[in-house]
């Protein structure tokens, strides 16, 4: 079997398994360096891989497993906060996992945005898109994030299915559904999302690096 890497900005790969495990002998790999193979679904760090290749332990790791023990190898964190950099480099990563672009932005850190539905028809149109900003801040180790649905819309349909959420007068988008119908009864637009998964799973890996996330409802708190 064949394994990837990705760390720094960089994928390495295909390794075979011998060298896999020579590098995880090794040391070479760290807890916080994204792997996958072939019958894994999607990359995740090392420390929580599945089946990785049995080897000893040796050097520091020997001390924690028993020298000579061998079996999967005990992967810890290193237990030191990243950088806001470093942080920023980890969220980019998700730039791949939807239907949306993440990018640096210019008075905020990060910009994620998708056009969630664009469409007319002879009596209306509807436009409809997502924007959400995030600034780290790393006085206070915290990343703030702003987000909002905006629509133009004219002529005549009938909407059906349409949902928000909110949360203590924050408007938080998590699964919308919608669909129009122009006076002929024909159906020109039908458009779903979930952006609740793309925030949560920013504020799981902002929590696990031990930096706090915030969602604030004034635009200004995400910029510089």
């Amino acid at each position: 079997m064949e394994w990837y890497i990705y760390r720094n900005g960089e994928q390495v790969g295909p390794i075979s398994e011998e060298e896999f495990k020579a590098m995880l002998q090794n040391n070479e790999i760290s807890a916080n360096d994204y792997v996958w193979n072939a019958q894994m679904s999607d990359w995740v760090q090392l420390d929580q891989a599945p089946d990785l290749p049995a080897v000893e332990a040796t050097g520091p790791m020997a001390e924690q497993q028993g020298a000579g023990e061998t079996g999967p190898l005990s992967v810890q964190k290193c237990g030191c906060e990243p950088t806001r950099e470093e942080l920023l480099t980890e969220i980019l990563k998700y730039n791949n996992a939807g239907p949306f672009s993440i990018y640096r932005g210019k008075t905020t850190d990060l910009v994620i945005t998708n056009e969630v539905v664009s469409s007319s028809w002879f009596s209306g149109k509807k436009k409809v898109s997502y924007t959400a900003q995030l600034l780290l801040n790393e006085d206070d180790k915290t990343v703030y994030y702003w987000e909002a649905l905006k629509e133009i819309s004219a002529g005549i349909s009938v909407q059906v299915g349409f949902h928000k959420k909110l949360i203590k007068g924050v408007e938080l988008f998590e699964k919308a559904q919608e669909k129009g119908y122009a006076p002929t009864g024909e159906m020109v637009y039908d458009y779903q999302f979930d952006y609740g998964t793309l925030r949560e799973a920013i504020k799981k890996l902002v929590a696990k690096h031990d930096w706090k996330f915030k969602t604030v409802i004034m635009k200004g708190k995400t910029e510089r």
